[in-house]
């Protein structure tokens, strides 16, 4: 087969504006050689924070019956249960045991949530600043168990805003596009207007396995469980939870990792981390305090990995699932990383995509997401002719992320969550479709 044919009231105070250089424009005006008497126009939107009361959103938590879903966001799988995250509102649950008939169960509405995992009959999900733990174990009978409050304080520092006083940022709402004359020799950055005052910034900067008891995530993941530990990656950091005690998650450590990290996939005792700067390796010999061991960097650009005994693949590309610019090229690529030695991992090859999202890795067959154009499948049996060895190109749908599961692949995008039959590859078959909008 080649071809297939936010929810609750939220406060918005007046606020001080962000000015956001719109990358494509700067790349080029720097890029053209301009002379000294040249004059150009650079374009900054300006956005104001939407802020709500953090103890309301917490009032929200609720078990529902099954909901339609609009947007796609992250994908788990838990035994015969499939979890869809849904951006910002919370998580459908399907029962999968037939899969070319999912049954839609319910849905748990979380505000401000985007990631997930399970161990053990116990799901694990934020909303904004906490972590929330919830019993999953009859999943006809959903409850919420424990909350870890503010164990997640970077989300309320983004965009060069603090909120304070019990208020959460939920939002950045865009006020009106300002043009600014310059000479072509400026080559100074973009500008944060606070109050009177002027502040410099970074506009690349403004764009925001364990045992049978654990579930499989997707590459785009935040989330990731490894034995009794739950690593979870936010804009600057990992956040280390023992949850041995499955109710009580203690939260052990706190690790820097820098700029916009991206998402984090699990293999054996290390932990890739994807940034829009470069891949990083932990190694977790010691689970509750990760060790740095290598990285790899390059251009900015939206970056998720996974990885096997001896390589790491890499995603680059230049706009992330909303179109926002990811950083200030227009990247598009598959990257093979050298992982045998952990402690130097060194780029081998690049190889040109369209417009590369999620990964997912079986044995020696890569599943790459593209968006619009689809999902292709590459035999990397000889990782330095990846591009001569594509095996599938399945088109007609957009394509965001993918769990390869042995021989279902789990795939959503746009359109909807989609499930293939891949246990011959030269064959793919469609399983099931679950159209967004509808239940």
């Amino acid at each position: 087969m080649n071809n297939l044919s936010k929810t609750s009231p939220r406060l918005r105070f007046l606020s001080v504006s962000t000015g956001v250089l719109v990358a494509a424009l700067v790349i080029f005006l720097l890029l053209t050689g301009c002379g000294d008497t040249c004059k150009t126009t650079v374009t900054y939107i300006t956005y104001s924070p939407v802020y709500a009361n953090m103890s309301d959103l917490r009032t929200e938590v609720e078990i529902l019956p099954a909901q339609n879903w609009e947007e796609q966001g992250k994908i788990y799988i838990y035994g015969h249960y499939l979890f869809l995250g849904e951006p910002d509102k919370g998580i459908h649950i399907f029962d999968n045991s037939d899969e070319s008939n999912p049954v839609n169960l319910s849905f748990i509405n979380i505000p401000g949530n985007h990631d997930m995992a399970v161990r053990n009959g116990k799901l694990y999900a934020d909303s904004y600043i906490d972590l929330l733990v919830f019993d999953i174990t009859n999943p006809a009978n959903i409850t919420l168990v424990n909350r870890l409050e503010d164990v997640f304080p970077s989300y309320n520092t983004q965009f060069g805003f603090s909120a304070s006083n019990n208020l959460i940022i939920v939002d950045m709402e865009e006020q009106e596009t300002v043009e600014v004359s310059q000479d072509c020799a400026d080559n100074s950055p973009g500008v944060l207007w606070m109050a009177e005052d002027l502040v410099a910034f970074d506009a690349a900067k403004i764009n925001s396995v364990g045992g049978p008891t654990v579930g499989t995530g997707g590459s785009m993941a935040r989330f990731a469980i490894v034995d009794s530990y739950l690593y979870a990656v936010d804009m600057y950091q990992m956040h280390v939870f023992n949850v041995t005690s499955g109710d009580n998650p203690v939260d052990e450590s706190t690790i820097d990792l820098g700029w916009n990290i991206e998402t984090i996939f699990p293999y054996k005792n290390n932990l890739f981390i994807g940034s829009q700067s470069g891949m990083f390796v932990y190694n977790i010999d010691n689970p509750a305090q990760p060790q740095y061991m290598s990285s790899v960097s390059h251009i900015t650009t939206c970056d998720p990995v996974v990885a096997n005994d001896t390589y790491a693949f890499v995603t680059l590309r230049s706009t992330d699932n909303n179109n926002n610019w990811c950083g200030n090229t227009f990247t598009n690529q598959l990257d093979v990383i050298d992982i045998t030695d952990v402690t130097n991992a060194k780029l081998l090859y690049e190889f040109n995509m369209t417009s590369p999202y999620g990964l997912g890795l079986d044995g020696n067959t890569l599943f790459v997401t593209e968006g619009d154009n689809g999902l292709k499948v590459f035999d990397i049996t000889d990782v330095s002719k990846i591009d001569e060895n594509m095996i599938q190109h399945l088109t007609g749908f957009n394509a965001y992320d993918v769990i390869p599961n042995k021989g279902t692949l789990i795939l959503t995008g746009n359109d909807g969550l989609y499930q293939f039959d891949y246990t011959n590859v030269d064959e793919i078959k469609l399983l099931s479709l679950i159209p967004s909008g509808n239940q």
